[in-house]
């Protein structure tokens, strides 16, 4: 029983470094020699999970040649385009200029059914609202509203552009995070002002606290009770991440 626990300890660590180690697309959309890979990675570990009289190490062996393999064939359809349409394919158009392409969806036995879910499933109403769907090589897709049901853009309402960046997280459950808050930077003394004028008294009262690009600072402290501001805290023209 012992020795059974320990392989399945070492077999989960191994395959859990592997799938690490091939990307963070392995845990979301993936191409199809990926999701080969994937599936004989899962086998490959559960074998001598369930047999103990299998050598351990075959098993590891085999899981990292899979993970060999995969960077060999990430590296070829990264670096040439006719191997890279090849290894993973090429994108499908479903519907053009909201008309379906019936011939298309034939081809490759693209349900009706399945088409007018993936639209729904991007906030779209339906076929009348739809521009162009995309069938791309992972599987996915990507859906585009028609030009006349597409939300309007500063750009077209003539208004300057605002700088686009990702928020930080300066205050994660209680704890100050060192790191983005010195991306922002600010330090902890200008950080516990800006609690004090939302009316926070310490961080380990915060739930989060998030800095936009537009200098917001949103606080939200803990419990049911917890109140939700937001702050002033830099202008615009500070930001700099």
């Amino acid at each position: 029983m012992l020795t059974g626990f320990l392989r399945t300890v070492i077999l989960f660590f191994v395959t859990t470094i592997v799938l690490r180690l091939m990307g963070k697309r392995q845990l979301a959309e993936l191409q199809p020699y990926e999701v080969v890979i994937t599936l004989m990675i899962s086998d490959l570990a559960t074998q001598p999970m369930g047999d103990v009289e299998l050598p351990l190490l075959g098993g590891v062996v085999a899981i990292v040649t899979l993970l060999l393999m995969h960077s060999l064939l990430s590296a070829l359809a990264f670096w040439s385009i006719p191997l890279r349409r090849i290894i993973c394919g090429r994108p499908s158009v479903l519907v053009r200029n909201g008309r379906i392409c019936e011939d298309e969806l034939s081809r490759l036995c693209f349900d009706l059914s399945d088409l007018m879910e993936g639209i729904r499933s991007q906030g779209l109403i339906g076929l009348q609202e739809t521009g162009s769907v995309i069938l791309e090589t992972n599987g996915a897709l990507s859906v585009f509203p028609a030009s006349d049901r597409r939300p309007v853009t500063r750009g077209e309402q003539g208004l300057p552009k605002v700088y686009d960046g990702i928020p930080l997280t300066l205050i994660l459950d209680g704890k100050v995070q060192k790191r983005t808050l010195a991306i922002s930077g600010k330090d902890e003394r200008w950080l516990m002002q800006m609690l004090e004028r939302a009316g926070a008294a310490q961080a380990r009262d915060v739930l989060v606290a998030l800095l936009d690009t537009q200098g917001v600072l949103l606080i939200q402290e803990k419990g049911k009770a917890g109140g939700v501001n937001r702050v002033q805290a830099m202008q615009p023209d500070e930001v700099r991440w």
